[in-house]
């Protein structure tokens, strides 16, 4: 990176998410960051991963990546392989075997039970709906919503704005990465989870195995999409780890 050039932000959303789930959070970080999605791409392997993602890097030296859900366990394994990665960011992801809480197989079947079930004929009831249970709500997050639909012409019905097999490929794939037990050595790494309830012992052991490397810092009152449901409070977070990092 040159002298006086400011380190570009990339962000990568978990499954589903697109731009307009993470223009509020953007804005209260007040700082350009590029969204990246790999969920569109044909990635089926770890090389096709880092292929994509170094393209999308162009000619950076030096970056901060921040990533949620199954983009945090895509982005613990790009930070290990890629030395243009400076400063990780992981929201609520990035740390869990999933081979311990559930098998490829259940996973694969699950997710497309869910895509069968995401089929609605009246896209205004879907928001309405979305915005009744959100903590937050915004114009970006009901963009968020309609950018998340497609319109099936032959069925008259909106369905999710995903390929299934693009989807299944990335979630094969993140059984590979094994993103639990990658240590990073020269990459500062900030893990953010919400507080959820102590009872969930899976959690509190998956946390316990998080390197002491890792700084760790709680957000309380909020679920898994802590950037949707939280964006202030996050990007502020941020900003003060941030601060002391690079100092």
């Amino acid at each position: 990176m040159k002298q006086g050039e400011k380190m570009k932000t990339y962000f990568i959303g978990g499954l589903g998410s697109n731009e307009y789930h993470a223009l509020d959070f953007f804005n209260e970080l007040n700082e350009p960051v590029t969204f990246l999605n790999p969920y569109h791409s044909e990635i089926t392997s770890k090389e096709d991963l880092i292929a994509w993602f170094s393209r999308e890097l162009h000619n950076e030296t030096e970056v901060c990546l921040i990533a949620h859900s199954l983009g945090a366990d895509m982005a613990r394994f790009l930070a290990a392989q890629c030395p243009q990665v400076a400063f990780l960011i992981l929201l609520d992801g990035g740390y869990l075997d999933l081979d311990q809480l559930m098998s490829l197989e259940d996973e694969l079947r699950s997710t497309d039970d869910y895509f069968k079930t995401q089929t609605f004929t009246d896209i205004e009831a879907v928001i309405s709906e979305e915005k009744k249970g959100a903590p937050y709500w915004s114009k970006n997050l009901e963009r968020a919503v309609r950018e998340s639909f497609k319109w099936n012409e032959r069925d008259q019905k909106f369905e999710l704005a995903l390929d299934r097999e693009k989807v299944f490929n990335l979630l094969r794939l993140r059984r590979e990465l094994k993103a639990s037990d990658i240590r990073l050595v020269a990459t500062k790494v900030l893990l953010i989870v919400p507080d959820f309830p102590k009872d969930q012992d899976w959690r509190t052991q998956a946390l316990n195995q998080v390197p002491a490397s890792f700084e760790m810092r709680f957000i309380e009152d909020c679920g898994h999409d802590l950037y949707t449901e939280r964006p202030n409070e996050l990007a502020r977070m941020i900003h003060q780890w941030f601060e002391k990092s690079v100092r």
